[in-house]
């Protein structure tokens, strides 16, 4: 067990030293695994037990945001409850628990790709969920509805990380439940 815990720690500290380098030079090409062991303070051979290079700590980064989303967003399917509410708050309360962390990674040009995977797997969640009475029949409107809905809400929480608008993670929850509660209440003809 305490070689778990360290091994978990080893990664948090590499990673949360990863997003201080990719803050600050805003491109994980210009970050070398010399720089990023010094700066967690760990060997070379200990960065090469987590990872096999600086793309596998970016992927780290991407895999562990992707599922914490999936957790919250699985659990919501598995009880197909209207209380959505319980469930972007939890998610909002997991972001929180790394936010600084994420706000750095945020701030550079790194998350493009993540963006377009967690994009995916949101529009995937919401073409299954039948409660959704806002969304068109017709299959083409419904993807651009289900497109708006995701890139509208992901970029929200981008914006929010990199620093551009004022709201508080509690905040944005709070708008996305309120958006969401007109998606299962209404229907525009």
């Amino acid at each position: 067990m305490k070689e778990y815990r360290n091994s978990r720690r080893t990664r948090k500290n590499i990673k949360e030293a990863f997003a201080e380098l990719v803050s600050e030079k805003n491109d994980i090409n210009k970050i070398t695994v010399k720089e990023l062991v010094e700066r967690a303070d760990i060997s070379k051979s200990t960065f090469y037990a987590h990872y096999v290079d600086i793309y596998g700590v970016a992927e780290d980064f991407e895999d562990e945001i992707i599922n914490l989303l999936k957790s919250v967003l699985d659990e919501y399917n598995k009880t197909h409850s209207i209380n959505y509410s319980i469930y972007v708050r939890e998610l909002i309360a997991l972001l929180k628990q790394n936010e600084e962390m994420y706000k750095k990674i945020f701030a550079s040009d790194l998350p493009i790709i993540f963006i377009d995977k967690l994009k995916d797997m949101c529009n995937e969640v919401i073409r299954k969920d039948s409660h959704i009475k806002l969304l068109s029949n017709d299959p083409k409107k419904r993807i651009a509805e289900i497109d708006f809905i995701t890139n509208g809400t992901i970029h929200l929480f981008v914006d929010y990380f990199k620093g551009q608008i004022p709201q508080t993670l509690d905040q944005i929850g709070e708008a996305i439940i309120k958006a969401v509660e007109m998606m299962y209440s209404i229907k525009i003809k």
